[in-house]
């Protein structure tokens, strides 16, 4: 799916944003209705861990594919069953990779198994994330290169392309979206929870708006329509819900039903 398209069905309306160790494919398309997008995983490719299931799936290429290609059908299927064929939302997959195989491999397996866009997790952590410069770490200066190199690949295999981050992992991200930007990355994904208050940081996403042109999304702390409308305010252009639609499967039905 082209990404001008992608954005003509999301576009000042809401999507699931992705929860490890809830979003799957059953999970993901039960919330359908309502619901532009969905985000499915987070899934943490690491080769070292003997364990895997739905959030930490073999990085092997074949598997891998073979993988994503279940998630992505069986979401489609469920929510054409609940929501209508017309209403099947966009598939995006939040992706944890820790080395440039990983990227790669999943960039392309994302694609051959028919996602729509991947969206490169810089936003969560696992254990050695400094050491390693992964997930929230690919922000701090020392693996910023990384960052941008990741991003260039992502954007070079082909597909529509999100990087999603978080308050709190460095101060000010507007250098690095003005880099994304150039580099040809078509979204950014910023949650704005603050957990110290717990309160949106608003002022965080109005400057994030003010410096790039990108596709913005916005997620963290929406519970209902005025906290999603207050994102929307501040320069969203798609805002996300999380843990608001653990509790309450009709959240997006209720809000979407609501003049945003």
């Amino acid at each position: 799916m082209e990404f001008s398209e992608i954005t003509a069905r999301i576009k000042g309306k809401l999507f699931l944003s992705s929860m490890m160790g809830t979003t799957d494919a059953p999970f993901c398309s039960s919330r359908a209705k309502g619901c532009a997008m969905v985000q499915l995983g987070a899934f943490v490719l690491l080769k070292e861990r003997e364990e895997r299931n739905t959030y930490w799936p073999d990085p092997d290429r074949a598997k891998l594919i073979a993988f994503m290609q279940e998630q992505f059908d069986a979401c489609r299927v469920e929510s054409a069953e609940i929501a209508g064929n017309e209403n099947v939302p966009v598939i995006s997959a939040n992706v944890f990779p820790c080395t440039d195989d990983d990227v790669q491999t999943s960039a392309e397996a994302f694609i051959e198994a028919g996602g729509d866009i991947y969206e490169l997790n810089a936003h969560g952590g696992i254990g050695g994330d400094r050491e390693r410069g992964t997930g929230r770490m690919l922000f701090i200066p020392e693996h910023t290169p990384k960052l941008m190199r990741w991003s260039r690949m992502l954007v070079e295999a082909g597909g529509p392309v999100i990087i999603k981050a978080r308050r709190g992992a460095i101060p000010d991200y507007t250098e690095h979206v003005k880099q994304l930007e150039q580099i040809g990355v078509h979204a950014f994904h910023i949650n704005v929870r603050n957990e110290g208050t717990g309160e949106q940081d608003l002022e965080l996403l109005e400057d994030i708006r003010k410096a790039t042109g990108m596709f913005l999304l916005a997620s963290g702390y929406v519970k209902d329509v005025d906290s999603a409308r207050r994102l929307f305010a501040a320069g969203a252009d798609c805002v996300g819900i999380a843990e608001a639609a653990s509790a309450n499967p009709n959240i997006f039905v209720e809000c979407s039903s609501t003049n945003m």
